[in-house]
Protein backbone atom coordinates (compact mmCIF):
# COMPACT_ATOMS: atom_id res chain seq x y z
CA UNK A 1 0.00 0.00 0.00
CA UNK A 2 1.35 3.42 -0.94
CA UNK A 3 1.82 6.13 1.67
CA UNK A 4 -0.98 8.10 0.00
CA UNK A 5 -3.34 5.13 0.27
CA UNK A 6 -2.30 4.57 3.86
CA UNK A 7 -3.10 8.18 4.66
CA UNK A 8 -6.47 7.89 2.96
CA UNK A 9 -7.33 4.81 4.98
CA UNK A 10 -5.96 6.25 8.20
CA UNK A 11 -7.77 9.50 7.58
CA UNK A 12 -11.09 7.73 7.06
CA UNK A 13 -10.64 5.43 10.06
CA UNK A 14 -9.26 8.26 12.15
CA UNK A 15 -12.23 10.47 11.32
CA UNK A 16 -14.54 7.58 12.19
CA UNK A 17 -12.73 7.17 15.51
CA UNK A 18 -13.02 10.87 16.27
CA UNK A 19 -16.69 10.82 15.33
CA UNK A 20 -17.32 7.87 17.67
CA UNK A 21 -15.43 9.63 20.45
CA UNK A 22 -17.43 12.80 19.85
CA UNK A 23 -20.67 10.80 19.87
CA UNK A 24 -19.68 9.18 23.16
CA UNK A 25 -18.54 12.36 24.86
CA UNK A 26 -21.58 14.43 23.94
CA UNK A 27 -24.02 11.59 24.62
CA UNK A 28 -22.88 11.43 28.24
CA UNK A 29 -22.38 15.17 28.54
CA UNK A 30 -26.05 15.77 27.75
CA UNK A 31 -27.58 13.51 30.39
CA UNK A 32 -28.29 16.58 32.49
CA UNK A 33 -31.48 17.90 30.79
CA UNK A 34 -33.40 14.69 31.57
CA UNK A 35 -31.90 14.44 35.06
CA UNK A 36 -33.01 17.98 35.93
CA UNK A 37 -36.75 17.31 36.56
CA UNK A 38 -35.91 14.45 38.94
CA UNK A 39 -33.15 16.44 40.65
CA UNK A 40 -35.52 19.39 41.00
CA UNK A 41 -38.08 17.17 42.71
CA UNK A 42 -35.52 15.43 44.94
CA UNK A 43 -33.70 18.57 46.12
CA UNK A 44 -36.50 21.18 45.66
CA UNK A 45 -34.43 23.34 43.30
CA UNK A 46 -35.39 26.80 42.08
CA UNK A 47 -34.99 27.81 38.42
CA UNK A 48 -31.81 29.67 39.39
CA UNK A 49 -30.24 26.57 40.94
CA UNK A 50 -31.28 24.47 37.96
CA UNK A 51 -29.66 26.96 35.61
CA UNK A 52 -26.53 26.94 37.76
CA UNK A 53 -26.12 23.21 37.10
CA UNK A 54 -26.01 23.79 33.34
CA UNK A 55 -23.86 26.89 33.70
CA UNK A 56 -21.35 25.08 35.89
CA UNK A 57 -20.86 22.21 33.48
CA UNK A 58 -20.84 24.30 30.31
CA UNK A 59 -18.65 27.12 31.61
CA UNK A 60 -16.08 24.79 33.18
CA UNK A 61 -15.82 22.64 30.06
CA UNK A 62 -15.74 25.62 27.76
CA UNK A 63 -13.18 27.80 29.52
CA UNK A 64 -10.85 24.85 30.08
CA UNK A 65 -11.01 24.19 26.33
CA UNK A 66 -8.91 27.32 25.90
CA UNK A 67 -6.12 25.76 27.96
CA UNK A 68 -6.33 22.38 26.26
CA UNK A 69 -6.62 24.02 22.84
CA UNK A 70 -3.39 25.89 23.52
CA UNK A 71 -1.69 22.66 24.57
CA UNK A 72 -2.96 20.77 21.53
CA UNK A 73 -1.20 23.20 19.20
CA UNK A 74 2.11 22.31 20.88
CA UNK A 75 1.87 18.58 21.63
CA UNK A 76 0.34 15.39 20.29
CA UNK A 77 -3.37 15.57 21.15
CA UNK A 78 -4.24 11.89 20.87
CA UNK A 79 -4.30 11.04 24.55
CA UNK A 80 -6.47 14.04 25.35
CA UNK A 81 -8.92 13.14 22.59
CA UNK A 82 -9.06 9.52 23.75
CA UNK A 83 -9.30 9.94 27.52
CA UNK A 84 -11.61 12.96 27.56
CA UNK A 85 -14.86 11.08 26.74
CA UNK A 86 -14.04 8.42 29.34
CA UNK A 87 -13.68 11.11 31.99
CA UNK A 88 -16.92 12.81 30.95
CA UNK A 89 -18.93 9.61 30.87
CA UNK A 90 -17.68 8.27 34.19
CA UNK A 91 -18.66 11.31 36.23
CA UNK A 92 -21.95 11.98 34.45
CA UNK A 93 -22.95 8.38 35.16
CA UNK A 94 -22.86 8.86 38.93
CA UNK A 95 -24.79 12.16 39.18
CA UNK A 96 -28.04 10.37 40.00
CA UNK A 97 -26.73 8.66 43.14
CA UNK A 98 -25.01 11.64 44.74
CA UNK A 99 -26.44 12.75 48.12
CA UNK A 100 -26.58 16.51 47.70
CA UNK A 101 -26.53 19.52 45.38
CA UNK A 102 -22.90 20.34 46.20
CA UNK A 103 -21.74 16.84 45.25
CA UNK A 104 -23.57 17.15 41.94
CA UNK A 105 -21.74 20.41 41.22
CA UNK A 106 -18.39 18.69 41.90
CA UNK A 107 -19.25 15.76 39.62
CA UNK A 108 -20.29 18.15 36.84
CA UNK A 109 -17.01 20.05 37.14
CA UNK A 110 -15.01 16.83 36.85
CA UNK A 111 -17.09 15.64 33.89
CA UNK A 112 -16.52 19.02 32.28
CA UNK A 113 -12.75 18.52 32.48
CA UNK A 114 -13.12 15.48 30.23
CA UNK A 115 -15.15 17.45 27.71
CA UNK A 116 -12.54 20.21 27.71
CA UNK A 117 -9.78 17.66 27.11
CA UNK A 118 -11.56 16.30 24.07
CA UNK A 119 -13.19 19.05 22.04
CA UNK A 120 -10.47 21.45 20.80
CA UNK A 121 -7.99 18.68 20.06
CA UNK A 122 -10.40 16.47 18.18
CA UNK A 123 -11.98 19.38 16.31
CA UNK A 124 -8.62 20.64 15.10
CA UNK A 125 -7.60 17.15 13.94
CA UNK A 126 -10.88 16.57 12.11
CA UNK A 127 -10.29 19.70 10.05
CA UNK A 128 -6.79 18.59 9.04
CA UNK A 129 -7.31 14.97 8.04
CA UNK A 130 -8.36 15.99 4.53
CA UNK A 131 -7.07 18.93 2.52
CA UNK A 132 -10.31 19.71 0.68
CA UNK A 133 -13.95 20.20 1.70
CA UNK A 134 -12.99 21.10 5.26
CA UNK A 135 -16.46 22.44 5.99
CA UNK A 136 -18.04 19.09 5.13
CA UNK A 137 -15.59 16.95 7.10
CA UNK A 138 -15.75 19.21 10.14
CA UNK A 139 -19.54 19.03 9.87
CA UNK A 140 -19.35 15.20 9.89
CA UNK A 141 -17.30 15.30 13.07
CA UNK A 142 -19.54 17.86 14.76
CA UNK A 143 -22.72 16.13 13.61
CA UNK A 144 -21.54 12.92 15.30
CA UNK A 145 -21.39 14.89 18.54
CA UNK A 146 -24.80 16.41 17.84
CA UNK A 147 -26.19 12.90 17.30
CA UNK A 148 -24.76 11.78 20.63
CA UNK A 149 -26.11 14.95 22.20
CA UNK A 150 -29.58 13.94 20.99
CA UNK A 151 -29.39 10.22 21.77
CA UNK A 152 -27.99 10.65 25.29
CA UNK A 153 -31.04 12.27 26.89
CA UNK A 154 -33.41 9.81 25.20
CA UNK A 155 -31.52 6.75 26.46
CA UNK A 156 -31.08 8.18 29.94
CA UNK A 157 -34.78 9.13 30.05
CA UNK A 158 -35.72 5.50 29.35
CA UNK A 159 -33.39 4.37 32.13
CA UNK A 160 -34.72 6.97 34.57
CA UNK A 161 -38.30 6.05 33.76
CA UNK A 162 -37.55 2.42 34.67
CA UNK A 163 -35.03 2.64 37.51
CA UNK A 164 -35.01 6.24 38.67
CA UNK A 165 -31.93 8.21 39.69
CA UNK A 166 -30.35 5.16 41.37
CA UNK A 167 -29.96 3.50 37.95
CA UNK A 168 -27.64 6.09 36.40
CA UNK A 169 -24.40 4.12 37.13
CA UNK A 170 -25.60 1.48 34.64
CA UNK A 171 -24.39 3.89 31.95
CA UNK A 172 -20.81 2.92 32.83
CA UNK A 173 -21.21 -0.40 30.98
CA UNK A 174 -21.73 0.99 27.44
CA UNK A 175 -19.07 3.60 28.20
CA UNK A 176 -16.46 0.86 28.58
CA UNK A 177 -17.45 -0.71 25.24
CA UNK A 178 -17.39 2.61 23.39
CA UNK A 179 -13.99 3.45 24.86
CA UNK A 180 -12.45 0.22 23.54
CA UNK A 181 -13.89 0.77 20.04
CA UNK A 182 -12.66 4.36 19.97
CA UNK A 183 -9.18 3.33 21.07
CA UNK A 184 -8.88 0.80 18.23
CA UNK A 185 -9.94 3.32 15.58
CA UNK A 186 -7.76 6.15 16.85
CA UNK A 187 -4.77 3.86 17.28
CA UNK A 188 -4.74 3.27 13.50
CA UNK A 189 -4.50 6.97 12.78
CA UNK A 190 -1.95 7.52 15.50
CA UNK A 191 0.47 5.04 13.92
CA UNK A 192 0.52 6.98 10.65
CA UNK A 193 0.79 10.27 12.54
CA UNK A 194 3.88 9.05 14.36
CA UNK A 195 5.73 8.39 11.08
CA UNK A 196 4.81 11.41 9.03
CA UNK A 197 3.38 14.06 11.33
CA UNK A 198 0.85 15.01 8.71
CA UNK A 199 -2.12 15.10 11.01
CA UNK A 200 -0.36 16.63 13.96
CA UNK A 201 -1.98 20.00 14.43
CA UNK A 202 0.96 22.33 13.91
CA UNK A 203 3.04 21.46 16.91
CA UNK A 204 5.68 24.04 16.07
CA UNK A 205 5.93 26.65 18.79
CA UNK A 206 4.92 29.55 16.64
CA UNK A 207 3.71 32.77 18.17
CA UNK A 208 0.03 33.19 18.82
CA UNK A 209 0.29 36.95 18.59
CA UNK A 210 0.48 37.39 14.82
CA UNK A 211 -2.53 35.47 13.51
CA UNK A 212 -4.80 36.37 16.39
CA UNK A 213 -3.90 40.06 16.30
CA UNK A 214 -4.61 40.14 12.57
CA UNK A 215 -8.01 38.49 12.86
CA UNK A 216 -9.10 39.54 16.34
CA UNK A 217 -12.12 41.49 15.06
CA UNK A 218 -13.32 38.69 12.82
CA UNK A 219 -12.88 36.09 15.56
CA UNK A 220 -14.71 38.39 17.97
CA UNK A 221 -17.73 38.50 15.66
CA UNK A 222 -17.78 34.70 15.40
CA UNK A 223 -17.33 34.43 19.16
CA UNK A 224 -20.24 36.78 19.80
CA UNK A 225 -22.53 34.79 17.54
CA UNK A 226 -21.58 31.56 19.33
CA UNK A 227 -22.37 33.17 22.69
CA UNK A 228 -25.84 34.20 21.54
CA UNK A 229 -26.64 30.88 19.89
CA UNK A 230 -25.41 28.83 22.83
CA UNK A 231 -27.29 30.98 25.34
CA UNK A 232 -30.57 30.29 23.57
CA UNK A 233 -29.92 26.63 22.78
CA UNK A 234 -28.70 25.77 26.28
CA UNK A 235 -31.51 27.67 27.97
CA UNK A 236 -34.09 25.72 25.98
CA UNK A 237 -32.33 22.40 26.61
CA UNK A 238 -31.99 23.06 30.33
CA UNK A 239 -35.63 23.97 30.93
CA UNK A 240 -37.22 22.00 28.10
CA UNK A 241 -38.80 19.20 30.13
CA UNK A 242 -40.02 21.60 32.80
CA UNK A 243 -41.57 23.86 30.16
CA UNK A 244 -43.32 20.96 28.45
CA UNK A 245 -44.52 19.67 31.79
CA UNK A 246 -46.11 23.07 32.38
CA UNK A 247 -47.77 22.67 28.98
CA UNK A 248 -49.20 19.29 29.98
CA UNK A 249 -46.71 16.80 28.49
CA UNK A 250 -45.54 13.78 30.49
CA UNK A 251 -41.88 12.99 31.16
CA UNK A 252 -41.28 10.51 28.33
CA UNK A 253 -43.16 12.60 25.76
CA UNK A 254 -41.09 15.62 26.70
CA UNK A 255 -37.88 13.57 26.57
CA UNK A 256 -38.56 12.35 23.05
CA UNK A 257 -39.53 15.84 21.89
CA UNK A 258 -36.15 16.93 23.24
CA UNK A 259 -34.59 14.04 21.31
CA UNK A 260 -36.26 15.23 18.09
CA UNK A 261 -35.16 18.82 18.72
CA UNK A 262 -31.56 17.76 19.20
CA UNK A 263 -31.56 15.10 16.46
CA UNK A 264 -32.70 17.53 13.78
CA UNK A 265 -29.56 19.46 14.61
CA UNK A 266 -27.53 16.65 13.02
CA UNK A 267 -29.19 17.30 9.68
CA UNK A 268 -28.80 21.02 10.16
CA UNK A 269 -25.09 20.70 10.88
CA UNK A 270 -24.44 18.49 7.85
CA UNK A 271 -26.36 20.80 5.52
CA UNK A 272 -24.67 23.85 6.99
CA UNK A 273 -21.20 22.46 6.37
CA UNK A 274 -22.11 21.27 2.88
CA UNK A 275 -23.62 24.55 1.73
CA UNK A 276 -20.85 26.63 3.31
CA UNK A 277 -18.35 24.87 1.02
CA UNK A 278 -20.47 25.96 -1.95
CA UNK A 279 -21.85 29.35 -0.97
CA UNK A 280 -19.27 30.59 1.52
CA UNK A 281 -19.09 30.51 5.31
CA UNK A 282 -20.52 33.90 6.20
CA UNK A 283 -23.72 33.79 4.11
CA UNK A 284 -24.66 30.44 5.66
CA UNK A 285 -23.86 31.67 9.18
CA UNK A 286 -25.88 34.84 8.69
CA UNK A 287 -29.03 33.27 7.28
CA UNK A 288 -29.17 30.45 9.81
CA UNK A 289 -29.17 33.01 12.62
CA UNK A 290 -31.74 35.24 10.92
CA UNK A 291 -34.14 32.31 10.59
CA UNK A 292 -33.21 30.18 13.62
CA UNK A 293 -34.06 32.65 16.37
CA UNK A 294 -37.50 33.54 14.93
CA UNK A 295 -38.26 29.81 14.73
CA UNK A 296 -37.58 29.44 18.45
CA UNK A 297 -39.81 32.43 19.15
CA UNK A 298 -42.49 30.72 17.04
CA UNK A 299 -42.18 27.62 19.24
CA UNK A 300 -42.89 29.69 22.34
CA UNK A 301 -45.72 31.66 20.73
CA UNK A 302 -47.70 28.64 19.48
CA UNK A 303 -48.98 25.32 20.80
CA UNK A 304 -49.66 21.86 19.39
CA UNK A 305 -48.28 20.71 16.06
CA UNK A 306 -47.24 24.19 14.78
CA UNK A 307 -45.16 24.63 17.92
CA UNK A 308 -43.39 21.32 17.28
CA UNK A 309 -42.64 22.33 13.67
CA UNK A 310 -41.13 25.62 14.84
CA UNK A 311 -39.06 23.68 17.38
CA UNK A 312 -37.59 21.41 14.70
CA UNK A 313 -36.87 24.34 12.39
CA UNK A 314 -35.11 26.22 15.16
CA UNK A 315 -33.00 23.21 16.12
CA UNK A 316 -31.93 22.56 12.53
CA UNK A 317 -31.18 26.18 11.64
CA UNK A 318 -29.24 27.15 14.75
CA UNK A 319 -27.17 23.96 14.64
CA UNK A 320 -26.41 24.53 10.95
CA UNK A 321 -24.09 27.39 11.88
CA UNK A 322 -22.04 25.32 14.34
CA UNK A 323 -19.54 23.56 12.00
CA UNK A 324 -19.47 26.57 9.69
CA UNK A 325 -18.29 28.93 12.43
CA UNK A 326 -15.64 26.41 13.50
CA UNK A 327 -14.36 26.02 9.93
CA UNK A 328 -14.33 29.81 9.46
CA UNK A 329 -12.34 30.30 12.67
CA UNK A 330 -9.79 27.64 11.71
CA UNK A 331 -9.33 29.21 8.29
CA UNK A 332 -8.63 32.58 9.88
CA UNK A 333 -5.78 31.09 11.96
CA UNK A 334 -4.80 27.77 10.31
CA UNK A 335 -1.53 27.40 12.24
CA UNK A 336 -3.43 27.53 15.51
CA UNK A 337 -6.52 25.52 14.64
CA UNK A 338 -6.87 24.10 18.14
CA UNK A 339 -6.72 27.54 19.71
CA UNK A 340 -9.16 28.96 17.16
CA UNK A 341 -11.58 26.12 17.87
CA UNK A 342 -11.21 26.70 21.60
CA UNK A 343 -12.05 30.40 21.23
CA UNK A 344 -15.30 29.90 19.34
CA UNK A 345 -16.34 26.55 20.85
CA UNK A 346 -14.72 27.04 24.24
CA UNK A 347 -14.88 30.62 25.42
CA UNK A 348 -18.00 31.33 23.36
CA UNK A 349 -19.90 28.37 24.79
CA UNK A 350 -18.60 29.20 28.27
CA UNK A 351 -19.95 32.75 28.26
CA UNK A 352 -23.21 31.55 26.74
CA UNK A 353 -23.44 28.92 29.47
CA UNK A 354 -22.86 31.48 32.21
CA UNK A 355 -25.62 33.67 30.80
CA UNK A 356 -28.09 30.81 31.18
CA UNK A 357 -27.96 31.50 34.92
CA UNK A 358 -29.53 34.88 34.20
CA UNK A 359 -32.40 33.12 32.42
CA UNK A 360 -32.99 31.09 35.58
CA UNK A 361 -32.93 34.22 37.74
CA UNK A 362 -35.33 35.96 35.35
CA UNK A 363 -37.69 32.98 35.53
CA UNK A 364 -37.66 33.08 39.34
CA UNK A 365 -38.19 36.85 39.47
CA UNK A 366 -40.91 36.98 36.82
CA UNK A 367 -42.58 33.77 37.88
CA UNK A 368 -42.76 32.64 34.24
CA UNK A 369 -40.27 30.29 32.63
CA UNK A 370 -41.84 30.86 29.22
CA UNK A 371 -41.44 34.64 29.45
CA UNK A 372 -37.80 34.27 30.54
CA UNK A 373 -37.03 32.11 27.50
CA UNK A 374 -38.86 34.50 25.18
CA UNK A 375 -37.01 37.57 26.47
CA UNK A 376 -33.60 35.89 26.19
CA UNK A 377 -34.31 34.81 22.60
CA UNK A 378 -35.51 38.28 21.58
CA UNK A 379 -32.39 39.88 23.07
CA UNK A 380 -30.14 37.38 21.26
CA UNK A 381 -31.94 38.06 17.98
CA UNK A 382 -31.53 41.83 18.38
CA UNK A 383 -27.81 41.55 19.17
CA UNK A 384 -27.33 39.34 16.12
CA UNK A 385 -28.20 42.34 13.95
CA UNK A 386 -25.29 44.31 15.41
CA UNK A 387 -22.83 41.46 14.88
CA UNK A 388 -24.16 40.84 11.38
CA UNK A 389 -23.29 44.40 10.37
CA UNK A 390 -19.72 44.01 11.61
CA UNK A 391 -19.38 40.52 10.15
CA UNK A 392 -20.50 41.59 6.70
CA UNK A 393 -17.65 44.09 6.58
CA UNK A 394 -14.97 41.81 8.06
CA UNK A 395 -15.82 38.33 6.79
CA UNK A 396 -17.16 39.14 3.34
CA UNK A 397 -14.08 41.16 2.43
Amino acid sequence: MSLRAAFAGAGALGLLGLMLAHFTNDMYANFLPVLIPLLQEKFHLSFSLIALLSSTFTATASFLQLLFGYLSDRASPWRFALIGPLFTGAFMSVVGILPGYGWIIIALVLAAVGTAMFHPQATAISGQLFSSRKGFYVSLFISAGTLGFAVGPALMALSLNSWGLDGTPMALLPLAVLFVLTWHLQRNLSSVHDHSGRVRPHAEKTSLRGPFRTHIKSLSVLWGLVVLRHLVMLAFQTFFLILLSQRGADYLTGSFMLFAFLLIGVLGGLLGGYFSDRWGRWPVILWTFWTGFPAMIGFLATTGFPSFVFLLLGGALLNASNPVIVAQAQELAPEHAGMASAIVMGVGWGVGGLLVSLVGVLADVSGSLEHALLISTLVAFALTAILATAGRRLLMA
